[in-house]
């Protein structure tokens, strides 16, 4: 009995692991897809990679994402502090 409830802590343990990693994976290519996609924003602006147009472009852009996420964050907790 001992061992398999062993075997059970061990395959869940395992399971958590492949989730984290495979949840990682997702943000890595979440994250560069953004990227590509700024970019791709950028260059449409008709500024070229290195210029300080382009860092400017990046900068505005990486600014209104994290803008957008405290955004988010804020209404998550606001409706999880409103169900209490």
């Amino acid at each position: 009995m001992r061992v398999l409830a062993i075997l059970l802590a061990i395959m869940a343990l395992d399971g958590c692991a492949q989730y984290e990693a495979q949840r990682q994976a997702q943000a890595a290519a979440a994250a560069q897809a953004q990227a590509a996609s700024d970019d791709a924003q950028c260059r449409s602006y008709g500024v070229q990679p290195g210029s300080s147009a382009y860092v400017q472009c990046r900068m505005n852009l990486d600014n209104q994402h994290a803008a957008d996420f405290q955004q988010r964050r804020a209404i998550a907790a606001q409706w999880l502090l409103g169900r209490r």
